[in-house]
């Protein structure tokens, strides 16, 4: 059964951005995620390098570029830690601006109404797999 935020709309498939990564290659077991938790990830493509971060809350993940779409900076200062204190949003820590956990649509901050950019995934026997 797949995992994540089937609503998604902006979702892109990390298959297709050319960092070595094939469509059923595993990321990581969901077991090295805690709950509540997030692991990044960097995948370079030529000079390019592409971060993602993979969240947990519950049975559920969520995948999104690490990019504010405001400043153009990293969503976190600490390894693994994307949400604000209680945990309902994700915060960027440049300049505080909230992002919803489900889809990444900014509801708080200079990015007021933007999106993080979705990363397709999904989770099959325990591990997290590139769509």
């Amino acid at each position: 059964m797949a995992h994540g935020c089937p609503l998604v709309t902006n979702a892109i498939k990390l298959s297709s951005m050319d960092i070595g990564l094939n469509a059923g290659d595993l990321l990581c077991p969901i077991s090295d995620i805690e709950d509540g938790c997030a692991k990044e990830f960097s995948f370079r493509s030529g000079s390019d390098i592409h971060d993602i971060f993979v969240q947990r809350i519950d049975d559920k993940i969520y995948a999104y570029v690490n990019v504010c779409p405001h400043a153009g900076t990293p969503l976190n200062m600490e390894e693994g830690k994307f949400t604000e204190k209680s945990g309902k949003y994700f915060m960027c820590h440049t300049h505080g601006a909230l992002f919803q956990i489900s889809d990444g649509l900014c509801v708080a901050g200079p990015c007021n109404g933007d999106k993080l950019q979705a990363i397709d995934i999904t989770v099959k026997n325990g591990n997290v797999i590139v769509v």
